[in-house]
């Protein structure tokens, strides 16, 4: 196979490789269990891979929300962008504020906690991710089970598990990351204990879901209810007297309190301790649906446009996932796992189509319902050649094949290779500027030492300086000072430093107590 990969990025893809193939010949022998265990180290595995192949923090988001993370591990419940802020700067302005509330603190408490285990750096950010989407893939196998059968569950979690899509996530590629991973499993969780409690009656599972339930929305606020919304719409399955009835609504309270117990606490503490940002973040989440926020704007079919970026190139695509769609709901006995998903999958697309502000990953939350939909029409698929050979073992090779020919499909390795590698230096987001970037720091690193410095014009690629801060211990910032400025940081105790391009103006170039870093 030839790859564009170095040594060092390749070699975990082997162990992906040997762990999936193990896995789908295990389930073909009919050792379930196995094959299962096996599957949620493939996906820890390809999760790794992905994650490790850029020494760098991503722009946009990523780099936002490490840097707040790291701030976090110190100051877990007081969020900062800027954790000492020398300068006058607009609260309402998250790409360089103080006080950070632009998003909610369950994902960046995550990261947090990664970073105090791991130390500072890119992967150590991307841990917890990798950890969520192995466990996503744990989770859409059970709903696949219950649902329909551990054959489409299996095929469901497998396919889910090389997705290209939520894999660049886990990256920290696509906005918003690290964020949208953690919003992804939550949800998906919550429909898990649904399942498991319409299939098991256990009460325990009512509170598993009002938990997931809750940190979703401390991921992604609202739309974490999405499970509610779902459950509402399948109470009327055995006709719309049950939305009419009192006792329909028991095990629904008591999931729904436990959510507000998890979420609740954090909305009124902001308020209380940051009551300018909090009312600020809260008004422009409620602008979301109504305006197009920082330009992210699109039509109406923006998100099914949006479709075969997620889940696969070809005018063909989302044909075969509505072909699946139909024969999943076709195959599920149950009408509440059929409105369930249904439900759902409407929800998603009809709120984010009439939502002002677009972006691809909102609707990620359903991909879940979307693999298992392709498991179903795999399924039909395989069963078709059940139906012509008679050997078992034949017909196991045959499975294994299809199996690994869909997943090699929904990786796309040619696009990973193309933007994690130098591959296509004019088709790569620009890595050169990233690993210059990188470059710079250590310098920093080399010429500050633990010194208190404060570093001006310090993007060597756009917002550099973010990285700067979470790679370092200094103060960074993206312009050059004048001399008034200077005079400020000195007062506050910190040395001066400032990147060097050969352009500075004379009363830089003169001060020899200013340090000069060049490259």
């Amino acid at each position: 196979m030839q790859h564009h990969f170095t040594n060092s990025q390749f070699w975990p893809f082997i162990l992906v490789c040997a762990l999936s193939i193990a896995s789908v010949f295990t389930f073909g022998a009919g050792r379930t269990k196995s094959s299962i265990i096996l599957l949620f180290f493939a996906a820890l595995s390809l999760g790794f891979f992905v994650a490790h192949l850029d020494p760098f923090l991503i722009l946009w988001d990523e780099q936002y929300h490490a840097l707040v993370a790291k701030n976090m591990a110190s100051t877990p419940f007081v969020p900062k962008l800027y954790a000492t802020p020398l300068f006058e700067y607009d609260y309402r302005n998250w790409t360089g504020n103080h006080i950070w509330l632009h998003k909610q603190p369950l994902f960046l408490w995550q990261i947090a906690l990664s970073l105090k285990v791991f130390g500072n750096s890119a992967l150590a950010v991307r841990i917890p991710s990798i950890i969520l989407h192995a466990l996503t893939v744990m989770c859409i196998y059970r709903i696949g089970k219950i649902a329909v059968s551990g054959r489409v569950g299996y095929f469901a979690a497998l396919f889910f598990a090389f997705a290209y899509y939520p894999l660049e996530l886990v990256a920290g590629r696509y906005s918003t990351d690290h964020n949208d991973v953690a919003f992804l499993f939550y949800i998906t969780a919550s429909f898990w204990a649904w399942f498991e409690y319409r299939e098991s009656g256990k009460t325990l599972f009512l509170y598993l879901l009002g938990l997931f339930a809750g940190f979703a929305i401390l991921v992604k606020w609202l739309v974490g209810l999405l499970v509610y919304a779902c459950w509402f719409a399948s109470l009327g399955a055995s006709g719309y007297k049950e939305w009419l009835k009192v006792r329909s609504y028991f095990p629904f309270l008591n999931s729904f309190i436990i959510t507000l117990l998890v979420c609740l606490p954090w909305q009124l503490y902001i308020f209380w301790a940051f009551p300018n940002e909090a009312a600020h973040e809260f008004n422009l989440n409620t602008r979301h649906f109504s305006e197009s926020i920082e330009s992210h704007k699109g039509s109406v079919w923006y998100h099914f446009e949006a479709f075969r970026v997620m889940y696969g190139t070809g005018a063909l695509v989302p044909i075969l996932y509505c072909v699946g769609l139909f024969l999943l709901l076709k195959r599920i006995q149950s009408i509440q796992f059929r409105i369930i998903i249904l439900s759902a999958i409407l929800i998603t697309y009809g709120f984010y189509s009439a939502a002002a502000t677009k972006m691809p990953s909102f609707s990620v939350i359903v991909s879940p319902f979307a693999f298992l939909s392709l498991a179903c029409l795999v399924d039909w698929i395989i069963e078709l050649f059940y139906k012509k050979i008679d050997n078992k073992h034949v017909s196991a090779v045959i499975q294994a094949l299809v199996l690994i020919v869909v997943c090699v499909f929904l990786l796309d390795a040619g696009k990973i290779q193309n933007y994690h590698t130098d591959w296509k230096p004019h088709d790569n987001c620009n890595r050169a500027a990233e690993l210059k970037q990188m470059a710079f720091i250590d310098k920093l690193k080399t010429s500050l030492g633990n010194e208190p410095y404060v570093v001006f014009d310090s993007d060597i690629r756009v917002n550099g300086h973010i990285a700067t801060m979470f790679f370092t211990d200094y103060v960074a910032y993206p312009f050059i000072p004048n001399a008034n400025q200077i005079n400020h940081v000195r007062s506050q105790h910190y040395k001066v430093a400032v990147f060097d391009n050969g352009n500075l103006p004379a009363y830089l170039s003169a001060d020899s107590s200013i340090v000069k870093i060049t490259l």
